[in-house]
């Protein structure tokens, strides 16, 4: 049994000014717990959010996790989600998880077009180009990861999959975060 916080964002407007729904989920065999948060679009609070989230979510269930998902190091938008302030605010580790291989050169060429801070956000981002290619049970993936072994990376990763090659707790945290954004725009329109 693997306890892991999977954790993503809603719809986001590129580069917008407003904020969006993060959704971390607790999964232990399936869903046990879902915490929500705002977080704003091409903010700087992505890790100390999620962070808090983890931790509401392990205290709430006396459970130890053993990794937080997400599936970038941005989230809503270019909101940046620093691996070592996640691992030194929670003592967990993290593991971003990529469909295709990310390159931080793409990253800083949108970053200094929009950003007049893009130098702090790239100091994260360029651990992007660290991201390894694994092959699991579902198809081929890259993942980044902080303070956990890539082999056990892959064997949490596999043990998640179930639809795709995405692990289900975090395609469902995306599921879900998409769908509650979608409904907040629908009553604020």
């Amino acid at each position: 049994m693997v306890n892991v916080v999977a954790c993503d964002d809603g719809r986001v407007e590129k580069l917008g000014r407003g904020y969006t729904v993060v959704a971390c989920i607790l999964w232990s065999r399936s869903p046990l717990s879902l915490e929500l948060s705002y977080i704003r679009v091409d903010g700087l609070e992505a890790s100390s959010t999620i962070a808090s989230m983890a931790l509401k979510l392990s205290l709430k269930h006396d459970t130890i996790i053993e990794a937080i998902l997400v599936d970038s190091l941005t989230i809503a938008g270019f909101n940046i989600i620093s691996p070592p302030t996640i691992k030194k605010l929670t003592g967990i580790p993290l593991i971003a998880i990529y469909k295709y291989k990310p390159s931080s050169h793409r990253l800083e060429e949108a970053l200094r077009k929009h950003f007049k801070d893009w130098d702090i956000r790239m100091r994260v981002l360029r651990e992007v180009d660290k991201a390894e290619k694994i092959e699991t049970r579902k198809g081929e993936l890259y993942i980044y990861t902080w303070s956990i072994d890539k082999e056990r990376a892959r064997e949490i990763i596999e043990n998640l999959q179930v639809h795709s090659r995405i692990p289900e707790p975090l395609r469902l945290a995306h599921k879900i975060a998409s769908e509650i954004a979608l409904i907040k725009q629908r009553l604020t329109s």
